[in-house]
């Protein structure tokens, strides 16, 4: 069954390569997601630009092209819905926009009309925190249960659908990141309101675990204790699953994939081995995050056409695209180097070293602040550990692409 929503879902449902080896990963979660309880959320959790969504626009490409293949061994997975609420959240509630969303995914008639008796239900309740004055106008005449109504009516939209594509129903739920605290919160509790275990259908969301924490302590207060919050939050979620880190061998595949057809721009301006020390860089340790490597892509083609523009072509180490990709990735610390001089690239290799526990001892000469820097993240001390001799030796190479950087507006 084709999804239908008020905006593209961006799947990519033409066709899709699983750049980041999560195909295994993702068929085995679909199965799962047709095993749950009915009325089941899940929340998919990772870092900011870690590939969640990449992960839910590869499960929808297998629900729109392999469903029947999923289904072998007893599964049963129907119609799917995308629903992205942040651009829901600009106009109206989310609540109401996921509804409609589901609504369309169905080709009957009356479909959208039971779509507006649910979202009418759900734009009299009252979801702040404060009591309202009176009853409101979401208890009517003979309804005096208007969360029963919300319920009863979503569910015979669900069976609507289930007879159309039988199977559970699922709705994949992008950018929940994006939403303030508030909207997070109300997004997670209002998915209680409107299904129960008699509901067939899976919500997906996908949303960092701090990301909902720092939701519910908005609302409790910030005193509220990690545990306490981590509880708060198995209460809303059904099932948790995080998106591992990409493997190392797909991230220079992916970073080739982003610059397929401009091969020849990179190479003009930055020699013939560009593409190959680019990858190599990219792949020397789990820094190059998915989101990471398509905004590090723009980057790299600006780069080429000012160097080719202005005739500053000139052949880049494997150091130097290492360079690039810090700049990138923490421009924080690409500042700081460069307000210290070149004396900053001595003390990088220095402070490295006596972080070592094989290594020499520090030197009351180590700048504390270079300490600091390199112990907030592991990760990223261990990564220019291997380019600090490099980055020493071709500190000249290294100021000539930082002025075309910041030449080009980088």
């Amino acid at each position: 069954m084709t999804t239908i929503s008020y905006v593209d879902p961006r799947p990519h449902l033409a066709s899709h390569d699983d750049q980041l080896g999560q195909d295994r990963m993702a068929r085995a979660f679909l199965r799962t997601l047709g095993r749950l309880a009915p009325g089941s959320v899940v929340g998919l959790h990772g870092a900011p630009g870690s590939g969640k969504d990449a992960f839910l626009r590869h499960c929808a490409w297998l629900l729109h092209n392999q469903r029947k293949e999923l289904n072998e061994g007893g599964v049963s997975l129907g119609a799917w819905s995308w629903y992205n609420p942040w651009l829901y959240a600009k106009h109206g509630n989310i609540l109401s926009g996921l509804v409609a969303t589901v609504a369309q995914s169905s080709s009957a008639p009356n479909a959208m009309d039971r779509a507006r008796d649910i979202i009418q239900q759900i734009n009299r309740m009252h979801f702040g925190e404060a009591m309202p004055e009176h009853a409101g106008t979401g208890i009517n005449r003979g309804d005096v249960n208007p969360v029963l109504r919300v319920r009863e009516s979503f569910k015979q939209l669900l069976d609507q659908l289930g007879q159309e594509a039988r199977g559970r129903t699922v709705v994949l739920i992008e950018d929940v990141d994006s939403l303030r605290p508030s909207a997070r919160l109300l997004l997670l509790e209002g998915l209680r309101i409107l299904v129960t275990g008699q509901h067939d259908i899976t919500f997906v969301l996908s949303v960092g675990r701090q990301s909902a924490l720092e939701a519910i302590r908005v609302r409790e207060g910030r005193d509220l204790g990690p545990t306490a919050a981590r509880h708060c939050l198995d209460e809303l979620l059904d099932l948790a699953v995080t998106v591992p880190s990409t493997d190392l061998r797909h991230l220079g595949e992916l970073m080739r994939s982003h610059l397929a057809g401009h091969e020849p721009l990179l190479e003009r301006a930055f020699g013939q081995d560009a593409i190959a020390a680019l990858a190599a860089a990219v792949a020397h340790r789990s820094l190059g995050q998915p989101r990471v490597l398509e905004r590090l892509t723009g980057r790299i083609l600006l780069l080429a056409q000012f160097a080719i523009d202005t005739r500053n072509q000139r052949e880049l180490s494997e150091a130097q695209w290492a360079w690039i990709l810090i700049s990138e990735r923490w421009p924080e610390f690409r500042h700081f180097m460069l307000r210290g001089g070149q004396d900053r690239w001595g003390h990088l290799r220095q402070a490295l070293r006596s972080l070592d526990p094989e290594g020499e001892p520090g030197s009351a000469e180590t700048p504390t602040e270079m300490l600091e820097w390199l112990e907030r993240d592991l990760i990223f001390s261990d990564y220019l550990h291997i380019y600090a001799d490099e980055f020493e030796r071709e500190a000249d190479a290294v100021y000539w692409l930082e002025t075309l950087q910041l030449a080009c507006g980088l």
